[in-house]
């Protein structure tokens, strides 16, 4: 394959390495905000129950006492669904960071591979440049042994 069918292919997958870089960057946004709203609702359930130990201190009668458990178990709930979000999000960019690393490893081969393809070019045109100074320098020789015999 000549250098420039495998620039042109290095080019194509340079644009795909930074179409996958951006899908990954964004997934990991997305993780990064299921992970603070989890650590909102947890935060918010701990103040929630702090606030329901203080009025259970004062007294708190058996309506309003099943209303703070029946509010937790709801928090407990949306706490769940919200891990089951954040571990989604956190498997998502982890695939798009695997792809991202594997299409950067593709390219960085395709990369060697003109790297050498080049070093043999240039080594090509290096030995055809020594044999025509090899054959110039022959055929001065010759001409000079022709010339001293005349």
């Amino acid at each position: 394959m000549s250098s420039n069918k495998l620039a042109m292919l290095i080019r194509v997958q340079k644009e795909r390495e930074e179409k996958l870089q951006a899908q990954f960057v964004k997934a990991q946004q997305q993780f990064q905000l299921a992970e603070q709203k989890y650590q909102g609702l947890a935060n918010y359930r701990t103040e929630y129950i702090q606030q329901s130990m203080q009025q259970g201190a004062i007294g708190l009668g058996s309506r309003q006492y099943n209303q703070y458990v029946a509010f937790i178990s709801k928090l407990d709930e949306a706490l769940s669904q919200q891990g089951r979000v954040v571990q989604q999000s956190r498997n998502v960019a982890e695939q798009r960071r695997q792809s991202w690393l594997k299409m950067q490893t593709k390219r960085k081969a395709l990369e060697k591979l003109v790297e050498q393809a080049q070093q043999r070019e240039q080594l090509l045109q290096q030995r055809q440049q020594q044999k025509l100074a090899d054959e110039y320098a022959a055929q001065r020789f010759y001409q000079q042994q022709l010339a001293e015999q005349y």
